[in-house]
Order: structure tokens, then C-alpha cells, then sequence
């Protein structure tokens, strides 16, 4: 349990650089464009926006926004979210 006030952070890998260079690596190897900047991801698929993935590996927390310029960008989220979940399980995975 969390004590009011007291934030909880988790052991996020991607508190590494090697991590997020890992995860651009992944990402690029499914064939997907990644623009990485930090602890931000500019994903996209045959020339178009996929989405955009923020880590905050301290909150434990992994922020997705879906751009649906693609038919059946979800099923390419999917393979997306392996990758990030091939390094880091235990974070939250939230779709904004």
C-alpha cells in the first residue's frame, strides 16, 4: 500500500538509455519508421503517422497516442506493444 503523498516508481528498464535505443531498434526491425528524441517515439508505417509513444519510466507509466491515419492501426499498435513489452512488463500501458 501507498502512503498519501508518496509516489511509487518502479524499475522501469527504460530508465537506461540502452533500453530506449533497444526499443528503437525493435521498433525499426518490424519495419516501422521511429523518430526517437529521449523518452519520446514518433512511430510510422509506409510514410504515415502511427503513433507516439512517451515513456516515464519513473511513474511506471508508458503513454500511447494512436493516430488512426491507417486502416487497422491497431493491429500495428499490437506488434508495437510486444516490442515494448519484450523490455518492460511490468510498466502501465496507457491510451490517451
Amino acid at each position: 500500500m501507498v502512503a498519501m503523498g508518496i509516489k511509487r516508481t518502479l524499475n522501469s528498464p527504460f530508465i537506461f538509455p540502452e533500453n530506449r535505443l533497444k526499443l528503437a531498434w525493435l521498433i525499426r526491425r518490424k519495419g516501422f519508421s521511429v523518430r526517437m528524441h529521449g523518452y519520446e517515439y514518433l512511430v510510422a508505417y509506409e510514410g504515415r503517422f502511427l503513433c507516439l509513444i512517451l515513456l516515464q519510466p519513473m511513474e511506471g507509466i508508458i503513454l500511447i497516442k494512436e493516430f488512426k491515419w491507417i486502416e487497422d492501426s491497431h493491429k500495428h499498435l499490437n506488434r508495437i506493444i510486444e516490442s515494448i513489452r519484450s523490455i518492460d512488463n511490468v510498466s502501465e500501458i496507457v491510451f490517451y
